[in-house]
């Protein structure tokens, strides 16, 4: 079984041609190895605690045999991120199993549902909450930080071909797991180690959820290349996280636009607080001129990179680093998603012409397809003809167009719409919004009309009639929101990004109410 996770890739590749597997140093090997050259060093340090990579691997392997003791292949892991859950997850890992994260500050009937579509042999959450999630898996193995074996695993472990499944969509309908297989995940971080992203010598935040993908580059980023990993927690450092690197003296920054929009809305995107950051990545969401623009003005030396990538693919698989002299040439609404990393490509299909199009993306990164769903794996990995192959790739169902040695990231397909007649990128004029000095921001197609709903912080109202004066400079006639709407701060989703479907709901209940 120690090379099932092998066997399992050689497999993949022959059903999939064109799409041998790159292999890459296994990242369970990595950690281990990091925590043998540095036993002493700080692992995870969260609110002045420290956790050795020597204790950390302690906990690690009993967490291993927890989950070799009830034979499991399937861990679901409900904790919060910090040094318990990164154990978990990484034990699950050594003990030749795949886990699936939870965010425990989700609502309950959503984890039940994740817990339901999964079912888990193993739930490693704290008592109360595992029992509730055990209603959903009535067989599963309740393994709390607290009632871990005393003895711990030895040895290099065994390893499963799939390395995590992430169950995404919003807090309705069905949850899709997305599967990443552990070459993927392989493949990833020795990009990210290779490429100078993280390096042994970082202090590196972990502000996403361990449920939101975003996480993963931070947590084997860090501990399989022996940096110390900070996890953010606590309500006052999630809305102010400036502060926290200001504290800590973090040197590496990943997370999405979003959490650069708060940092920007609260005045905290200053040398002093920032200062000791060397990167700064972002990804999950379009990066906007005005964020580079900020970091820039008060972070001169510091390196802004711009990644892309859906869950499907594994996190990211592209990089832009920009320069801050001449990033303005990777700018048109937002900035550019940058080139795809070693061995990843994109074929731009559908559109007009080849450098138009739905991205569609190939390479060793691709998720194996969707838990127990068939037709969507079906649906989104198909077989193409690319350079002369055939090749498996990922259909992202996002619109991009490439101007010179640059993609741009335009629009999702299915937020493509027809307006009196005129097909119009809700993006765009959301774009648009945000070089207006309104980076957060909405706009739907509705009832016949464009809306747009706009966070405003200090409460003070829009003037409409300026902001359509203003809009008109660089949006069609056609392309002018005909109402805006203030709220003073949009909801957010688990894992921090505008929640659509809630503005929504909060837009029908304000017309319903004749507001």
């Amino acid at each position: 079984m120690k090379y099932k996770w092998l066997v399992g890739s050689i497999l993949f590749a022959y059903h999939y041609p064109g799409v041998l597997p790159v292999i890459a140093a296994d990242v369970i090997d990595r950690f281990l190895d990091a925590a043998g050259r540095a036993p002493d060093a700080p692992a995870v340090v969260t609110r002045g605690e420290i956790v050795s990579y020597a204790a950390l691997e302690t906990r690690v392997r009993r967490y291993a045999a927890a989950v070799a003791d009830a034979a499991a292949t399937r861990v679901m892991i409900a904790l919060p991120q910090g040094a318990e859950a990164y154990a978990a997850l990484l034990g699950a890992g050594l003990a030749g199993a795949f886990y699936a994260p939870l965010n425990v500050q989700a609502p309950l009937e959503k984890l039940l549902r994740i817990v339901g579509l999964m079912q888990p042999e193993v739930i490693v959450a704290e008592p109360g909450l595992s029992a509730s999630l055990r209603s959903a898996a009535p067989e599963a193995r309740l393994v709390a930080p607290d009632t871990l074996p005393e003895a711990p695993l030895s040895g290099r472990g065994t390893r499963h071909e799939t390395a995590y499944i992430i169950f995404t969509s919003g807090t309705t309908g069905t949850p899709k797991g997305v599967m990443i297989p552990r070459t993927a995940l392989d493949h990833f971080i020795d990009w990210v180690g290779t490429s100078g992203f993280v390096t042994q010598s970082d202090r590196v935040a972990q502000f996403s959820n361990i449920a939101f993908d975003v996480s993963v580059t931070d947590i084997y980023g860090a501990l399989c290349i022996g940096a110390t990993l900070y996890p953010v927690v606590g309500r006052a450092d999630r809305m102010f996280p400036a502060r926290l690197v200001a504290r800590e003296r973090l040197t590496v920054w990943n997370s999405t636009p979003s959490v650069l929009s708060l940092m920007l809305q609260a005045g905290e995107i200053t040398r002093e607080l920032l200062g000791t950051l060397r990167i700064v990545n972002t990804c999950g969401e379009a990066l906007l001129p005005a964020h580079v623009e900020a970091l820039f003005a008060a972070l001169p030396e510091t390196i802004v990179q711009n990644s892309y990538g859906p869950t499907e693919t594994t996190v990211t698989m592209t990089e832009l680093r920009l320069d801050r002299d001449r990033y303005r040439e990777a700018c048109e609404g937002s900035v550019a998603i940058g080139a795809p990393i070693r061995n990843m490509g994109i074929v731009l299909l559908g559109g007009p012409h080849a450098d138009e199009g739905e991205i569609v993306i190939t390479g060793p990164q691709l998720a194996q397809g969707y838990w127990r769903d068939p037709d969507k794996t079906a649906a989104a990995f198909r077989v193409i003809d690319h350079g002369g192959e055939r090749v498996r790739a990922y259909h992202s169902g996002d619109w991009a167009v490439r101007r010179g040695e640059h993609i741009f990231f335009k629009e999702r397909i299915d937020r493509q719409i027809k307006l009196r007649g005129h097909r119009l990128e809700l993006d765009e004029v959301a774009r648009a919004l945000a070089d207006e000095g309104f980076p957060i921001c909405c706009v739907f197609k509705w009832r016949d009309e464009l809306v747009a709903v706009i966070e405003t912080p200090t409460g003070v109202p829009v003037d409409a009639k300026a902001l359509r004066t203003a809009l008109a400079r660089t949006l069609e006639s056609h392309a002018i929101p005909t109402a805006f709407h203030t709220m003073e701060r949009l909801p957010r989703t688990d894992n921090d990004k505008l929640d659509r479907g809630a503005v929504l709901a909060w837009l029908e209940s304000r017309e319903s109410r004749g507001a």
